[in-house]
């Protein structure tokens, strides 16, 4: 499970690089059309949720290690973990308003928003390797919303990388747009 969900990490990193290096600021910042996302703002997006996530999946790793929950796999999470994870997969079939806390800043800086994504899937690829050996379905750790709320772990890595998906296959659709400028 692990090694999947590392190769997804590094698949996404490799795609987000292809998809934003080079790119103008005026490109980066570009939108299709009001109410839609740039391609900065879909990576920034992205960053916003690490920086809310990663630390709370850090905690719960080091937590379900203290507490001895080890398992092997494979792994099975609950049929709404499940079902909102493949919701998630590109191309969308349910759209999803980002919650005002997860919400991208209107201007990107294209050289640091890259640069940041790079660094949060290195520190989701070093939190994922300290999750092996842990059983992924039992080591739960917290939602940012509703705050009550937990999710297995497993689904939590799962759900990012998925939810990192789906946002570069936006990004491709902005790049293959017959208006998206030349520099």
């Amino acid at each position: 499970m692990v090694s999947q969900l590392l190769e997804e990490n590094s698949a996404n990193l490799r795609k987000a690089e292809s998809l934003a290096a080079g790119l103008s600021t005026a490109q980066m910042n570009w939108r299709p059309q009001p109410g839609k996302w740039s391609i900065g703002q879909n990576l920034d997006h992205l960053n916003v949720i690490y920086r809310q996530q990663l630390d709370p999946i850090a905690n719960s790793i080091s937590a379900a290690r203290a507490k001895g929950i080890t398992g092997t796999g494979p792994f099975r999470y609950g049929w709404l973990s499940t079902w909102f994870v493949k919701s998630m997969e590109p191309p969308p079939k349910r759209k999803f308003k980002a919650p005002k806390f997860y919400a991208p800043t209107p201007g990107v800086d294209p050289s640091k928003v890259l640069d940041n994504y790079r660094s949060n899937t290195a520190r989701l690829s070093e939190l994922m390797k300290k999750a092996e050996g842990l059983d992924l379905s039992r080591a739960k750790t917290p939602l940012v919303m509703p705050k009550w709320a937990k999710m297995s772990l497993g689904a939590m890595l799962w759900l990012t990388t998925t939810h990192d998906r789906r946002h570069l296959w936006q990004i491709e659709q902005i790049r293959n747009d017959p208006n998206f400028p030349s520099s």
